[in-house]
């Protein structure tokens, strides 16, 4: 079976691949900049819950723990939670005020 993505194919994956295990801040900002030349769009440009699937994390605390556990650098392990979070937590379901509040008839 094929990985989950042979090649970063947005964002938050790009930083998925390159930040865990990242020693100094210096060099998390520099590959988040990689990243971000690779796609401008950044964070906001993932659609929410794009890594869920089966060959997924369950939810993005799940990717953290995992992703993060061996990165000296906390804005490495800050950036990898972001892209946990962004690729694997559901995406947040609306629903339209009907103008009532709870309890109310």
């Amino acid at each position: 079976m094929a990985a989950a993505h042979a090649q970063a194919a947005n964002y938050a994956t790009c930083l998925l691949d390159k930040l865990p295990g990242t020693q100094n801040d210096v060099a998390a900002h520099a590959n988040m900049q990689v990243c971000l030349g690779k796609f401008p769009g950044g964070i906001e440009a993932t659609p929410q819950g794009k890594g869920r699937g089966i060959f997924g994390f369950s939810s993005g605390a799940e990717c953290t723990a995992k992703k993060a556990g061996d990165t000296r650098s906390n804005r490495a392990a800050v950036l990898i939670g972001v892209a946990c979070r962004k690729l694997y937590d559901e995406p947040v379901k609306l629903t339209p005020f009907s103008g009532k509040l709870d309890g109310e008839r």
